[in-house]
């Protein structure tokens, strides 16, 4: 049986290895790469996640006693579910009597970000084997009789899945849905009712301009929750900013910006490796344990100048981090070069560089790298407030419920007029908190952000 409880926000950080990290996010999921973790303190799982109201919690599942986790199914997906979800498959923890005590997706563990490879493969590249390996937790696939056996509710099965936490607190997206809902059913009354209704008017109007005032509420929020969480963190070893090389080849897309330049950073800190990339996403490798890097490589392409920097495990792919253009290239990069990897204690080597990866910009800076965006309106895009669920459908409704405020304001202007400046009032507070946010996101990177950094450019 688990138990949960709030943790101390004063708590430190790190954990004991091996430990599950969360997929990168950025924005208000950026707290979860400093916090969310998963891991074995010898009594129980420990799974450090993000709460209703966004508060830490820990949940523990005991690995002793009665309720206790007592072995894991390897479930695979059928052969059609695996052509068209190649990443679907879970580990489901049981208790010793078979009954399920959670379920572990390596999916939303996996550190260089989510992938669709077979379950055997996200396994082991998320840590999740090393993890239960360390808890005595003995992994078996699932037999026919298992995947037959009855399965939980939808919203049971739900419940047990082990994850860090949604990048949008579970509050905000709580409140936006019952917003919503509440608003579609004033305007519907308002729209078959024939009647001046002054109430439903103003119902109509608080419920829009709820939505607008939460975001920019979970906005100010998660910038004071990131902050409180890097304070969690010790002291860095050493802080690396990109030092791009100065002549750009012909062939990169992506030449390297102020956003880059000002924000992406590799961070080294006792035990654990951070690649920051520029929208804050930050991506925490293990430096010690069973699933740590065995080496630090530098690329070195046929004409002799470095290419890449690539992390080696004993097992599965290699992961490039950074590109040596990018960050290495420019000046000072050879003095933060040395810096970093004397810092980060692992082995370091050269070795040579493909062809193809010397000629396709897109392997030379990997896949989950941090890089620059290959154009500033994707940049743009990316550095937005997260969207909910409903992506832009949800920001195209809070529009037309200030303007329906707006619309519907007139209809009892002589009825009851202090409703109607109410609501009109609230339109266009609703309308403002909307678009001030995007207008000055879009000014501040266009003027500033999305500069090109060149060779005159003090940021380089």
């Amino acid at each position: 049986m688990a138990t949960a409880d709030a943790t101390p926000p004063g708590r430190s950080s790190s954990v004991p290895e091996p430990a599950l990290r969360p997929t990168p996010l950025r924005g208000p999921g950026a707290e979860l790469s400093t916090w969310a973790r998963l891991f074995t303190d010898g009594d129980a799982l420990v799974l450090r996640c993000r709460g209703f109201f966004g508060q830490r919690r820990e949940v523990r599942y005991p690995l002793s006693g009665e309720h206790r986790v007592s072995r894991a199914l390897l479930i695979s997906p059928d052969a059609d579910t695996a052509r068209s979800h190649p990443g679907a498959g879970e580990i489901r923890l049981l208790d010793p009597a078979g009954r399920p005590v959670a379920r572990l997706l390596p999916d939303r563990w996996m550190v260089s970000g989510r992938q669709e490879v077979p379950i055997d493969q996200a396994v082991e590249r998320s840590g999740a084997g090393a993890l239960l390996r360390a808890a005595g937790i003995p992994v078996v696939r699932a037999s026919r009789a298992d995947l037959a056996a009855p399965r939980e509710s939808r919203r049971r099965e739900l419940s047990l899945v082990l994850e860090p936490g949604p990048q949008l607190p579970w509050w905000y997206q709580a409140l936006r849905v019952a917003a919503g809902c509440l608003w579609l059913l004033a305007i519907s009354v308002l729209v078959i009712v024939d009647r001046s209704m002054p109430g439903w008017v103003l119902f109509a109007a608080v419920a829009a301009f709820v939505a607008p005032l939460a975001r920019l509420l979970v906005r100010g929020v998660s910038a004071l929750r990131n902050r409180s969480a890097a304070e969690l963190d010790p002291s860095p070893l050493v802080v690396i900013s990109p030092r791009p090389a100065p002549a750009v080849s012909e062939q990169d897309r992506a030449t390297p910006t102020v956003r880059f330049v000002s924000r992406a950073m590799l961070r080294v800190f006792p035990g654990e490796l951070s690649v920051v990339d520029q929208y804050g996403a930050d991506a925490r490798r293990p430096l010690a344990g069973p699933s740590a890097p065995q080496a630090l490589v530098r690329l070195i392409g046929p004409d002799g100048h470095p290419v890449a920097v690539e992390l080696h495990y004993a097992t599965g792919p290699n992961e490039t981090i950074a590109s040596w253009a990018d960050w290495f290239g420019g000046p000072g990069g050879a003095a933060q070069w040395q810096k970093f990897r004397t810092a980060t204690g692992l082995h370091c080597e050269d070795r040579k560089a493909s062809g193809k990866a010397v000629k396709v910009w897109e392997l030379a800076r990997g896949a989950y790298s941090a890089r620059p965006a290959p154009d500033a309106k994707h940049a743009r895009r990316e550095s937005r407030f997260p969207s909910s669920a409903a992506k832009g459908s949800s920001s195209a409704l809070m529009v037309i419920g200030s303007y329906f405020s707006l619309q519907f304001a007139t209809t009892v202007a002589d009825d009851a007029p202090g409703v109607a400046w109410t609501s009109a009032l609230l339109g266009v507070g609703g309308l403002l908190l909307q678009s001030a946010p995007w207008c000055w996101h879009q000014l501040r990177s266009r003027l500033y952000f999305d500069r090109p950094v060149t060779r005159k450019d003090p940021a380089s």
